[in-house]
């Protein structure tokens, strides 16, 4: 039969007996996206001096597997993995990591949703751990965790919601020095006055128990024999605004301050306050965004340098990040990266700063 004489001609009357038969909608929908870049990095152990350069191969891939919500109950299950090998990095050779997050949500009614998210995840690289730390430490680990974090969100009326979550982490390093468990408490409260306005204000708590690490004194001694907790309490306020009714530029707000406080001498004890703004232009095939922070640390006990009154100990941390994209069909696409980094503080070998570029391609298929 030809596309011109079928039934679903409006000016014409199916036999008699006929039925009409519509096609059943997919119960199951999946994305999937490759992509590969390669790239230069100039500081891969994030050191104040001797920075070690490489250029670098990165792949990835990701992907989504959802069930289209047509009831009360929605599943989801979103995987990625990516790995960078540098070429002619001497101290690092590579890095990789594995994120792996499942969810179902419930929906009661109009106004109440239940969610139960799990997150599996693997991290191999380097990270500078001296923020909380008593001695600059730039390590390679490799570290893996589980986490849980159920939730209930209330649209208690329009416009606005809130939302209690719980979550519970069990980390694991190789070398065992920072293993222990995370706990937390979040409670967010949303408002959007407009359809293109969304202002969100979260409050969390958390604490985390180490298996290995013991308190040190307000000197800087390690007190065999303990163990570290540590408390932390953070408020960030959140704006994602859309700019144009064509959805063209988007922009998100965060402000936010957290208290790290430990259960001994408050030898690690620390205020962070942080601020991220990004923007995001999309028009046609082109995508560009940007992406800022600092971080402000300053340290309740620790100091730098000797003396009668050495000066407390304060770092600042800056981050941007620049993302051009071009759909080049319709299902590749290509784009280029910029990203830099840079730690100052008045610990002169806890400084450093990194800058990284490459160029990719990405594959990605819908069904």
């Amino acid at each position: 039969m030809s596309a011109g004489s079928g039934w679903a001609q409006s000016d014409q009357a199916a036999p008699a007996g006929a039925e009409w038969v519509l096609p059943a909608l997919p119960t199951w929908t999946a994305v999937a996206a490759v992509e590969t870049a390669v790239g230069f990095k100039d500081n891969l152990v994030l050191s104040a001096d001797n920075e070690e350069r490489s250029s670098f191969a990165r792949g990835g891939v990701e992907f989504l597997v959802m069930r289209v919500p047509t009831g009360p109950l929605e599943l989801s299950l979103f995987g990625q993995a990516d790995g960078t090998r540098f070429l002619t990095g001497e101290a690092i050779k590579d890095e990789r990591k594995l994120w792996l997050h499942a969810e179902a949500a419930y929906r009661l009614g109009s106004r109440w949703k239940v969610t139960l998210p799990a997150t599996g995840y693997y991290d191999a690289g380097v990270f500078d751990q001296s923020a909380t730390d008593a001695e600059r430490i730039v390590a390679e680990l490799k570290v893996k965790g589980l986490m849980v974090s159920p939730a209930v969100r209330w649209d208690f009326t329009p416009g606005w919601w809130l939302e209690a979550q719980a979550s519970g982490e069990r980390k694991r390093y190789d070398d065992g020095a920072n293993d222990g468990e995370v706990g937390g408490q979040d409670l967010r409260l949303g408002w959007s006055p407009a359809k293109r306005l969304e202002l969100r204000l979260k409050g969390v708590r958390r604490w985390r128990s180490f298996e290995s690490r013991a308190l040190f004194n307000a000197a800087g001694r390690e007190l065999v024999g303990t163990e570290l907790k540590v408390d932390e309490r953070e408020v960030e306020l959140r704006a994602d605004v859309g700019w144009d009714r064509a959805g063209h530029w988007r922009t998100t707000t965060r402000v936010g301050l957290l208290h790290y406080r430990d259960n001994g001498s408050g030898y690690f004890n620390y205020r962070d306050l942080r601020a991220t703004q990004d923007v995001e232009w999309k028009r046609g095939d082109w995508l560009v965004r940007l992406e800022t922070a600092v971080n402000r640390i300053e340290f309740g006990v620790q100091t730098v340098g000797l003396g009668l009154a050495p000066p407390a100990r304060v770092k600042d941390e800056y981050e941007a990040a620049l993302r051009v994209e071009r759909q080049w069909s319709a299902r590749v696409a290509v784009f280029g990266d910029y990203r830099w980094e840079r730690s100052r503080c008045n610990d002169a070998i806890a400084s450093y700063r990194v800058n990284e570029c490459l160029l990719g391609v990405r594959w990605s298929w819908e069904r």
